[in-house]
C-alpha cells in the first residue's frame, strides 16, 4: 500500500488565512502526519459518525480534517479543511 497526499482548494485557501504561528504549526503537523500518522502529538482519530474523515490536532485550538479513501492499492489522504475547532465543527 502506498500513501498518497493531496489537498482541496478550500484547505489551501484556509491554511493561508491562519496566523503566522498557526501556519508554522500546521505545516509541522502535516509533515509529521506524512511521516508517522500515529505520532501521539497529532492525536489522530476518526471523526465519530463519519466513514472516511479523521482529525489531527495542530495546537490547542486548530484542527485539520483529513479524508482517507483508497484507490486500488493506494491510500489517498486528502487534507480537507483546517481551522479552529468551532470552524471545522460548526454548532448544529
Amino acid at each position: 500500500m502506498t500513501r498518497r497526499f493531496r489537498s482541496t482548494r478550500k484547505f489551501d485557501k484556509q491554511i493561508k488565512s491562519l496566523d503566522k504561528n498557526s501556519i508554522k504549526q500546521a505545516t509541522k503537523a502535516i509533515e509529521l502526519f506524512m511521516e508517522d500518522p500515529a505520532h501521539p502529538s497529532l492525536r489522530y482519530k476518526k471523526i465519530q459518525g463519519t466513514c472516511n474523515f479523521y482529525e489531527i490536532r495542530v495546537n490547542v485550538s486548530v484542527r485539520i480534517i483529513i479524508e482517507v479513501t483508497s484507490e486500488g492499492d493506494d491510500q489517498i489522504n486528502t487534507f480537507y479543511i483546517v481551522g479552529t475547532h468551532n470552524e471545522v465543527y460548526p454548532p448544529e
